[in-house]
This record gives C-alpha cells, structure tokens and sequence, in this order.
C-alpha cells in the first residue's frame, strides 16, 4: 500500500523544477522553525506571566503576614489588583479577609508554621465547595496559592494571598490571532523571496540549456555561456565548454580516421579490381598465378589495415588489456627481431644489448607492439636496426634504433598519428598503413607505459617504457 501510494508522489516531487522544489524546501523549513518558535514564545510568555503573578502574591503575602504579626490588621485587607484573594487564618477560623470573602470558609487547609512560605498551584473547580458564598472566585480558572505563616503576641497562624491564572491564559490567547495571521504571511514572503532569488540563481543556468539544446553534432565549436561570478555555476560551465572541446576534437578525429579509413581501403580494392578486369578481358591471359599472389598480397595488405583499425578503435573505447600475466620481454624481443629480420633480408638486426627483463601483459598484444617498431625501422635502415632492453628503476626500457635518414624534430609526435608517412614518396606496399606507430603507442598505454622519439644524432630512435613486472602493476587498477 506505500509502495503504491509513495509512487506518484516520488514520481511528482522529481519532476517537479529546482526552483519549485527549493521553495518547497524553504516554505517547509521556515515553516518547521515558525511553528517551534511560536510554540516557544507562546509557553515563555505564559510562564513569564505565571511567574510574575505568584511572584506578586508572594510579596503580598509578606505584606499581610507582617502585619498580622504586629497585630495591625482589620477585618478587611485591601488587594492590590481584582485578580487576588487574600484571608488571614488562625485556629481555622477567618480572622480577616480582602473584600467579598468576608464569613467564607478558609480557601484551602494548609500548616504553614510561621515564617515559612508554601506554594500551592490549585486547579480549577478546587475551590467549588465555597464558590457560591464569593462571586469574586473564578470556577473556570487555575489559581497559585501562597500562604505565610506568621506569629504574633496573641495569636499565630497563616496568610493566604490566591491569585488567579488567567491573566496569563488572556496574554497568550491575545498573541494567538496575531500567530495564526502573521504564519502564513512570514511562509507566503518566504515563497515569493526564494522563488525569486532561486530564479535569478538560476538564470545563467537556464541560458546555458538553451544554448546547450541548439548545439548539434555539426556545431561542436559553439560553446555555452560562461557567467561572471566564478561560484559552482561558473565552474559548471567551464567544465562543460571543456568536455564540448573534447567532444569537437573526438569528433574531428573520427571524421578524419574514417576519411583516411576509406581512402587506405579503396586503394588496395582498386588494386584488385583493376588485376581483375584485365584478367577478365584477356582471353589469352594465363599467368593466373601471378594474379593469385598480386590478389594475396592486396588481401594481406587489407587484413592488416582492418586489424589495426579495430584494434585502434578498441583502445579508442578504454579497452583494458585481457589475458594479462608476466611476459619475459627479452624472449618476445628476440622472438621479433628474428622473425622481422627474415622479412627484410638486407638489414641486420643487432640483439647484444638485450638484457632479461620482465613486464605484465598481454603477450601478443606486446609482440604486435615491437615488431611495429621493428618493421617500421626496418623499412627506414640502410643496414641495421639494433635492439636494446634495460632496467631503469621500476621500469624496462627498450630502444629500437635504426641507421636511416632520423625522423625530424618538429615531427617526433607526429609521426604517431594514423595515417601519416613522413616519406609520401615511397609508395604504401613498401611504406605500410601508417598505423603501426599509432598502434605501437596505443598499446603501450594501455599496458602502463608509452612510445617516444628519443634523441639521435644519427638515425631514429623509438623508445618505449613500460613498468617491471617486480613492481606488482595492476592492469585493471592502472
């Protein structure tokens, strides 16, 4: 049943705006702290009021008891106001009274010995036994009772000042109908200031959805308003501008790596294309197994590229390395430097200055990563490529060097970009995709580490760093 019945409310209250909802909140909060206060004022001022009328019987009490001590009282004891009662008692009988309690019995029964003070809060209806001999006692209403005992030279006995309450009754229902007016009042300014101030808090928020709801994915360079004060709001704003910049260079990026994409892809299919027709229009043609292998090599070449395509566009998304464990990099080092120095017969691979080394990963995704760097200093060596493996503190380093023309400085980042060929004269079959860098890096971040041009006088170095294994790197918590 609460279930069913809370739902609507929820589904209401979320719905519902920050402005109306912070209202909300004030009108209640305000409206919580009113109510106590009031609630507190209303019982300060009756208790206030009760002190001070107990507080004037008791000095009237004194008065009286000092006199009926000095034997100098007469029948009738004037009162100070019309609310107090006072007789004077001895031996059960009245021996003096305030006007209109003359022969009525003593108000209460109390042994009070002289020179004490008792206080006795009587409630209503007590004094119903002796109300119909005195019109001045009030049936509806509570009295505070002191009474003094007193001594004299003939005589002792107790003074009885009662005043009534209600007064203090009177006080506080007069503050009422001021209460029950200004609550709602004081709740309905409260609204209106919140509702107000919440709005003009509220203001650049709302330029920045409008503006934000016009931005389309054609329109990435446009950027929400940033407001002058530098509270959360600004900062909000800043933060968004910062994530649309982001969001415009994905973007760019992505429009350019589908771009190059097509154009990587319409090469080689045009490549077989062409081999083909010609096949098909020479009815005399025969070298069939020429084609094959022209037919093969296209097909490799496109198997590579959509492989390094996907595998970019897996790191793209965050993608952690899977199958992770500790790989002996001087083994996989010299795995490739063997297997990529068959491909390119005139160039020597140097491995002497591999050391045993350790890192965690993924092994094949690690072997891809350095037979990329291998094949891309091999296709720029004149006659060598040497491969170096050291420990530096908690990380392996490994230098892939090649004896070519060097990579230019301006171009050392560059060249990590996909697609890019510093060489645009030689011609893809020998000059590869121009992923294999971009890949090389992608994969060393995600194992930790990164690829670099280092320095070279001579030549080019690759560089990549990746943590030791004895370090304990955690793949998934990197």
């Amino acid at each position: 049943m609460n279930t069913v019945a809370e739902g609507p409310i929820r589904r209401t209250w979320s719905s519902a705006g920050v402005r109306a909802r912070t209202t909300l909140v004030a009108i209640v909060v305000v409206g919580a702290v009113l109510a106590v206060g009031l609630i507190g004022l209303a019982d300060r001022t009756r208790e206030r009021l009760e002190d001070s009328i107990t507080s004037a019987a008791e000095t009237r009490a004194l008065d009286v008891a000092a006199l009926a001590g000095a034997d100098a009282l007469s029948g009738e004891i004037v009162t100070l106001t019309s609310d107090q009662l006072i007789q004077v008692v001895a031996e059960g009988v009245v021996i003096a009274a305030s006007p209109g309690l003359g022969g009525v019995p003593p108000l209460i029964e109390v042994n009070t010995p002289p020179g004490a003070t008792e206080r006795v809060t009587v409630a209503e209806a007590v004094f119903e036994a002796i109300e119909e001999q005195s019109p001045l006692i009030e049936d509806e209403s509570p009295y505070v009772v002191i009474a003094r005992g007193y001594q004299s030279a003939t005589t002792s006995g107790v003074v009885l000042v009662a005043s009534s309450l209600s007064p203090a009754d009177a006080a506080v229902g007069a503050l009422r109908p001021l209460l029950v007016i200004g609550f709602p009042i004081t709740l309905l300014v409260v609204g209106v200031v919140v509702w107000i101030l919440t709005g003009w808090a509220l203001r650049p928020v709302e330029a920045m959805r409008e503006e934000a709801d016009s931005i389309s994915a054609t329109a990435l360079s446009r950027r929400l308003p940033v407001p002058e004060s530098r509270d959360e709001i600004g900062r909000l704003a800043d933060t968004l501008n910062l994530m649309l910049e982001r969001l415009e260079s994905s973007s760019l990026r992505q429009r350019r790596f589908v771009s190059d994409a097509s154009h990587e892809l319409k090469t080689p299919l045009a490549t077989m294309r062409t081999m083909l027709e010609v096949a098909s229009d020479d009815p005399d043609f025969v070298d069939w197994d020429q084609l094959l292998a022209g037919l093969r090599h296209e097909g490799q070449r496109m198997e590579g590229l959509v492989s390094d395509l996907l595998a970019l566009a897996r790191f793209d998304e965050g993608a952690v390395v899977a199958g992770a464990a500790e790989v002996d990099l001087d083994q996989l080092l010299g795995r490739v430097a063997e297997q990529i120095g068959a491909g390119f017969p005139g160039i020597a691979f140097e491995t002497n200055g591999i050391v045993a080394a350790r890192v965690v990963g993924e092994a094949g995704a690690l072997e891809k990563l350095f037979s990329s760097l291998a094949t891309n200093a091999a296709r720029h060596a004149v006659e060598k490529v040497s491969v170096t493996c050291g420990v530096q503190g908690t990380d392996v380093t490994v230098r892939v060097i090649d004896d070519g023309p060097g990579i230019p400085s301006e171009d050392r980042e560059r060249v990590f970009e996909r697609f890019v060929r510093l060489d645009e004269a030689r011609g893809r079959p020998e000059g590869g995709t121009g992923l294999g860098l971009a890949v090389a890096r992608a994969i060393a971040r995600t194992h930790g580490g990164d690829v670099l041009v280092a320095e070279s006088s001579a030549g080019a170095i690759l560089e990549v760093v990746l943590p030791a294994a004895e370090w304990g790197w955690n793949l998934e918590g990197s």
